[in-house]
């Protein structure tokens, strides 16, 4: 078994409950609600599309896109600040707990900054105009063809309007392309963007994490929504707790099915993409559930003030086993691998496997890795 030092003697456990909780090995049958489920997936392709690959069974690529077209899910500015793909249903509910409200000072010291600047004078005449014009999803560069804004300001103005609330992405219907589409809140959901009380919803959020993400430390769920530790410590504070052990929370109702969990065995194999919503879900010092600490700068690089950039995982039982990354060449997707322990033939065949099944997903014609 590669895996490393254990954290502790709670690791076996943890290791496989967050692994249920998040769905992994294709627990799901269906997007939408995985989607619910693990709270939801970052934005960009393909970890996007390949992240729920990895959770929903008979996972199909007309399925993806659906999440879009029939407004299944929507993309919006979440934890972190990072643009999220959310269940329609919760999705301005978690903007409203963790993104700041539009008339914050946060968005005028953003931009006003000379790599993002927005002059003040003209921000709502644009806004306007790019409200009427985008009843359907439009890309970046067919707004600027309409309405006259700078280049260097055109995509901070988005950015800003999505940070409000106004507009709402919709992804390419390329799982290789980051080309977005932009679209009108109101005319997308049928409604203007609506905010819940900060706090209220922060506590609600708190709940969602501690079911899809626990057993987990304040720290964590600080970290993860991108709040203050205040913040964080009133929020988890709502809902009844046991700490099993080094400051890890777990919901009371959540205990007997956390104490019957057994080890992931029979070399089990997950292909996990960058910027998934399970390694991307706990403080950089919160990680040993599923990468050991004296392996997780192959997996997040330089730590620095981000807590990392987590490359894409192969997991074996759970555990980080090694890292990849894609890359496409015409149509053939190539696949380079860093393996942390030298793989036998059975556990090399089940990844060749998964990688094939990436592939194909992604539309590669030959996979090489």
């Amino acid at each position: 078994m590669i895996r490393g030092i254990l954290m502790n003697a709670l690791t076996p456990s943890l290791t496989s409950f967050s692994y249920q909780r998040q769905r992994l090995g294709k627990q799901g049958t269906d997007a939408p609600q995985v989607l619910h489920d693990i709270i939801g997936v970052y934005s960009w392709h393909p970890s996007a599309p390949l992240s729920l690959l990895a959770r929903v069974k008979n996972f199909k690529v007309e399925d993806f896109y659906k999440l879009d077209s029939e407004k299944q899910a929507y993309r919006v500015p979440a934890m972190r600040l990072s643009n999220y793909m959310l269940h329609s249903d919760s999705a301005f509910k978690i903007m409203s707990a963790v993104v700041p409200l539009p008339d914050d000072m946060i968005w005028v010291k953003r931009y006003t900054n000379a790599a993002r600047i927005i002059p003040a004078e003209l921000y709502p005449d644009w806004k306007s105009k790019i409200l009427k014009l985008t009843d359907s999803p439009l890309e970046s560069s067919d707004i600027k063809k309409v309405v006259n804004i700078p280049d260097i300001s055109l995509k901070p103005t988005l950015n800003r309007m999505a940070f409000e609330g106004q507009l709402l992405r919709f992804g390419s219907k390329n799982l290789r392309s980051n080309i977005i589409s932009y679209v009108s809140t109101k005319s997308f959901t049928g409604d203007n963007y609506k905010t819940i009380e900060p706090d209220k919803a922060l506590s609600w959020l708190a709940g969602e994490y501690l079911r899809a993400f626990g057993p987990i430390r304040i720290k964590d769920f600080q970290w993860w929504a991108g709040i203050t530790v205040r913040r964080a410590k009133a929020a988890i504070a709502q809902f009844d707790t046991i700490d099993i052990g080094d400051g890890l929370l777990l919901l009371k109702n959540d205990i007997k099915e956390f104490e019957k969990v057994k080890p992931l065995t029979n070399d089990k194999i997950d292909i996990i993409p960058q910027w998934d919503s399970y390694t991307m879900g706990y403080a950089p010092d919160g990680r040993g559930r599923f990468v050991s600490p004296e392996i997780q700068h192959h997996v997040y690089g330089d730590i620095g003030a981000t807590g990392g950039n987590g490359l894409g995982l192969i997991l074996l039982n759970g555990y980080a086993a090694g890292v990849w990354e894609p890359k496409f060449t015409g149509e053939t997707l190539k696949i380079k691998l860093n393996m942390f322990e030298k793989p036998n033939k059975k556990i090399t065949e089940k990844m060749n496997e998964g990688f094939n099944e990436v592939g194909w997903f992604l539309g590669a014609k030959k996979v090489v890795v």
